[in-house]
């Protein structure tokens, strides 16, 4: 099961995907499995949504309502198969990865003294698993000197939901999937001009064990992953810890890195974590405290270009007494600085 933000663009892009997977299957007769997995009966039905409307819902797409349908339309060798991993771009679990977790059930039957082999060959799980869904690289161990911030889980702008502020702490705003275990969490750059980088969140792997108080905790952390923009797919198959009694859940931006780079390079988030220096310089209380607040904010927009968008997008939801309240003194000391960014881009 994966969730899938419901439009035109999102659909030709499954039905690209599943062609590949199913090249036998007429292109019409994918569209009609494709709208019964998305709830709707027919192809036509689907289409009419989709240009009705500029909502995008989240729908979670199911193998057994595609394969039903097809098995309808004259296609009995259809089998079930991982929607999941056909969405999220990636191929069934390789050879390579089939026989290190194999190795590592081996060696977990009795894990004393191995531990140090069992971390190494989890760790190589996790680079392949990487690789394969392309989420950038595993955390690393020790901290580089060329890191200059590091961003965790954010919001995803590109695919959240109305009321995505409602599921945030702003006090503690980290993004926290309910039933997450065994975590594993994945990372990409984004360059600075000084040779530094920032680096962000893309994606993390949960592998709770299957009887374990969590799993009924998982329902919630899809919906929580719908709300804030972030893909959810079970993917049981691919779980290296503890592999005979646990399951592996991903949950992965919709952003594309490379969309992520388009949007960093002339954001108001870089202006400020570069200029960071200049700006403090003689700021006042409120000043400074928005400065800080919005370079270590994982939730602030890249792609924000005007003070209406800052607004709209990100204080009604995450600050809403500054979307209210354009007055109150920290909203006045945000937009000083965010003009001063308009300014200084228009300059150059």
């Amino acid at each position: 099961m994966a969730n899938f933000a419901l439009s035109s663009t999102t659909v030709r892009s499954l039905k690209n995907a599943l062609q590949d997977r199913f090249p036998s299957v007429k292109s019409a007769h994918l569209s009609e499995a494709i709208a019964v997995t998305a709830g709707f009966r027919t192809h036509a039905a689907l289409l009419a949504y989709t240009k009705s409307t500029t909502a995008v819902p989240i729908v979670f797409l199911n193998d057994k309502p595609f394969v039903q349908r097809l098995h309808e339309l004259g296609y009995p060798g259809i089998k079930p198969f991982a929607f999941s991993s056909v969405w999220l771009g990636a191929t069934d679990v390789p050879e390579e990865a089939r026989d290190l977790i194999a190795r590592l059930l081996k060696l977990e039957e009795q894990p004393e003294g191995r531990y140090p082999v069992i971390h190494a060959l989890r760790r190589q799980c996790a680079t392949l698993f990487a690789k394969t869904f392309g989420i950038g690289y595993v955390e690393p161990s020790e901290d580089d000197k060329s890191l200059a911030k590091r961003l965790t889980r954010g919001v995803d702008h590109k695919a959240c939901q109305p009321g995505w502020g409602n599921s945030i702490n702003t006090n503690h705003p980290g993004l926290d999937f309910p039933g997450s275990d065994h975590q594993v969490r994945f990372y990409e750059r984004l360059p600075l001009s000084n040779g530094k980088y920032v680096e962000y969140s893309t994606a993390l792997v949960s592998m709770p064990y299957k009887g374990s108080f969590r799993i009924p905790e998982l329902p919630a952390a899809q919906a929580l992953a719908a709300r804030v923009g972030w893909q959810y797919a079970e993917l049981a198959d691919w779980t290296w810890y503890s592999a005979h009694a646990t399951t592996l859940i991903l949950y992965r931006r919709t952003t594309t890195h490379e969309e992520m780079l388009n949007m960093w390079s002339t954001s108001f988030k870089r202006w400020l974590i570069e200029n960071r220096s200049r700006l403090l310089k003689g700021a006042n209380t409120d000043r400074r405290h928005v400065i800080n607040d919005a370079i270590d904010c994982q939730h602030l927009p890249l792609d924000v270009q005007s003070w209406a968008e800052v607004r709209e997008n990100y204080f009604k939801e995450f600050a809403p007494s500054m979307y209210h309240f354009e007055e109150e003194p920290m909203a006045r000391a945000f937009k000083k600085v965010f003009d001063k960014w308009l300014s200084e881009r228009a300059a150059t």
